[in-house]
């Protein structure tokens, strides 16, 4: 499709929910479609808000934009946050919650990944998914960690004028409080390259596989 088919899409698609707001494909119509085309996320992202005020408890129109925002818009923390809106809701896929904070995560917002994991692992009845829940509240830790570690590293950096020795030396300086305790049962390591890692959680980082 051309720009101008986009527009013209999006101008037939608003038309048609004028005239009968509650008619249902339109909204996800121009949600997946023009959604495809980083120029029209914003367009995507009306029709899609518009029809998440019509139906509520449709867990599309939240996924949906959660997925323009991130890989139309590049941003992981909104779409994260699309994506928890869309796991609250009765009958969302069970794969919402973890994709949802591997954005977040991804977003610098593993605080609220894990109060909103912590939540599903309290109301979670099954034993599989609970155990599913409870090793990525693990990963989300470590991000975390790792995130906040590497901030202090920077900081230390910017004072000292070169990176620290080891891990000890933020605490020593007080960019760090103290060396998170690892989740695993590991430690923590300071890499040669001045990153920071896990000698025994995934070594994967919590991010969403991006093919755009």
């Amino acid at each position: 499709m051309t720009p101008d088919d986009y527009d013209r899409l999006f101008d037939l698609l608003s038309t048609v929910v004028r005239f009968d707001p509650r008619f249902e494909v339109p909204y996800l119509l121009g949600g997946i479609v023009l959604g495809d085309s980083p120029g029209h996320a914003d367009a995507a992202l009306d029709l899609l808000s518009r029809g998440e005020r019509q139906f509520p408890s449709d867990w599309r129109f939240p996924f949906y934009s959660g997925y323009i925002k991130y890989f139309s818009l590049g941003n992981p923390e909104e779409g994260g946050m699309n994506l928890l809106r869309a796991a609250r809701i009765p009958g969302s896929p069970d794969y919402f919650p973890m994709l949802a904070s591997r954005m977040l995560s991804e977003g610098h917002r593993p605080g609220t990944a894990l109060a909103f994991l912590h939540g599903m692992t309290e109301r979670e009845t099954d034993p599989r998914r609970k155990a599913s829940l409870e090793e990525r509240i693990r990963q989300v830790i470590v991000e975390r960690d790792l995130q906040s570690m590497e901030s202090a590293i920077a900081e230390y950096a910017s004072r000292v004028g070169a990176p620290p020795g080891k891990l000890a030396d933020l605490v020593l300086l007080g960019v760090l409080d103290r060396i998170p305790e690892e989740p695993y049962g590991g430690k923590y390591l300071l890499t040669p390259e001045g990153r920071v890692r896990s000698d025994r959680a995934p070594q994967e980082r919590l991010k969403v596989l991006r093919y755009r």
